[in-house]
């Protein structure tokens, strides 16, 4: 979910961010399409029958004369990519990208089936779904972190923000990326108003080959583009329980631009340096630290649930989570009294907003929390503002920094990106 600026949604957008931390073996990829040209040379052979008369002896006699004509036609294909039956999805179970009769077929987070037909070939007869021609020239995206995914796709290929037409939120976010700021200013990518609200005319007027939506409760925005005909595909990966389920989505973005051999180099560097980070935790020998990872609003506490992305994050890096037995992949509300009991001598503090500036801002919503020791050893954490952008961006980066703030001697002089320590 966005964290837009002057949004009527900051409410949920905080609360969402108790969730949000920032935002199978190995198959062969998909090979990108590349035209081939190939000259045919074809043989035909004609025979006929010609009649000929003799006429000094008036009888007929039958010739057959053989005719070879030869002829050269040079015709251009463009090949479908070679790829695995079921493309590598390791961590994500919420979509999936298949090789059906030659076809890339993608199920999206609603269990949709989108058919991928590359440019100047016909739609299968023997498949069903919203066919998709690739690659995708024209794009609306719906969130900063479909913005991040494409701006790490950047890696690969430098140009894929021209086929960008539109972003919901444009122009409320505070963006992190230049380019795409730039672009937005100009013109050359359209505003198209909020997620809950978007301008449908502006929509239909860019003519999109695609849009990327996230779904969320009350929202009506699918069917309406049903309705339309505009074909979309639904990433949910805010709703992913683990960095690198989420990150993995880049390859369900990249498959539409036939960008997919490049996010599974990116996807295979960003885990192993996760990797890296794990593998520095367990070696180091230091403690496992008591973490609580929650925030209050309105005199009302959400803390992350025991299954939820923040806990995976917080138990891959061999920290204890106290509320790890509230099993919800979501958040859970409860008393000032249980935070009290849970989080009394918990070692870090990570209060998931970037709208605090100081410890103070948090004791003035509940300022029995200053008896906690991560509050008087001053280990509270609030999130960095661009962590929605960059820190999706840079997921082994985001991982990184919540290592450094976990363990203080794992990397010494590194500061974090994401995180924030607040003082008073």
């Amino acid at each position: 979910m966005p964290v837009g600026r002057n949004t009527p949604l900051i409410a949920a957008t905080l609360i969402a961010g108790i969730l949000i931390g920032v935002a199978a073996a190995y198959l062969t990829p998909i090979a990108p399409l590349q035209a081939k040209t190939v000259t045919l040379n074809s043989t035909t052979v004609v025979t006929r029958t010609v009649a000929i008369t003799e006429m000094a002896q008036a009888t007929t006699k039958t010739e057959i004369v053989t005719v070879t004509l030869r002829e050269l036609t040079t015709k251009t294909f463009s090949p479908l990519p070679q790829v695995p039956l079921r493309l590598e999805v390791k961590y994500s179970r919420q979509f999936e990208v298949l090789l059906i009769n030659g076809y890339k077929v993608v199920k999206d987070a609603l269990n949709r089936t989108l058919i991928l037909v590359p440019r100047g070939f016909q739609p299968p007869k023997d498949l069903e779904g919203t066919v998709v021609y690739t690659p995708v020239e024209r794009v609306a995206l719906m969130s900063a972190t479909q913005v991040a995914l494409i701006e790490r796709l950047k890696e690969k290929e430098p140009q894929i923000l021209e086929r960008v037409a539109g972003i919901m939120w444009g122009e409320q976010y505070e963006w992190y990326f230049s380019d795409l700021e730039e672009r937005l200013m100009s013109g050359k990518i359209k505003d198209l108003g909020p997620d809950y609200s978007p301008s449908i005319e502006e929509l239909v007027a860019l003519k999109p080959d695609l849009v990327i939506i996230y779904t969320f409760p009350g929202s009506d925005f699918p069917q309406r583009l049903e309705e339309l005909g505009i074909p979309f595909v639904v990433d949910n990966e805010y709703l992913e329980t683990s960095p690198l389920a989420r990150f993995e989505w880049i390859k369900l973005i990249a498959t539409f631009f036939d960008l997919d051999e490049e996010a599974f180099s990116i996807f295979r560097d960003v885990e192993n340096r996760v990797s890296e980070v794990v593998g520095d935790v367990e070696t180091s020998g230091a403690t496992s630290p008591l973490v609580c990872w929650f925030m209050v609003y309105r005199g009302v506490v959400y803390a992350a649930g025991g299954k939820s992305f923040p806990a995976n994050a917080l138990n891959m890096l061999r920290a204890r989570y106290a509320f790890t037995d509230a099993g919800s992949t979501g958040s859970v509300t409860v008393n000032i009294e249980e935070v009290l009991n849970r989080c009394k001598d918990a070692d870090v503090v990570v209060y998931p907003t970037s709208f605090v500036s100081g410890v103070s801002d948090i004791l003035s919503e509940a300022p029995e929390l200053g008896e906690l020791k991560a509050f008087k050893e001053r280990r509270v954490y609030a999130y960095a503002p661009s962590v929605f952008q960059l820190g999706y961006y840079d997921t082994e980066g985001w991982v990184k920094d919540l290592a450094s703030i976990l363990y203080p001697n794992l990397y010494p002089g590194y500061e974090p990106k994401y995180f924030v320590r607040l003082g008073g």
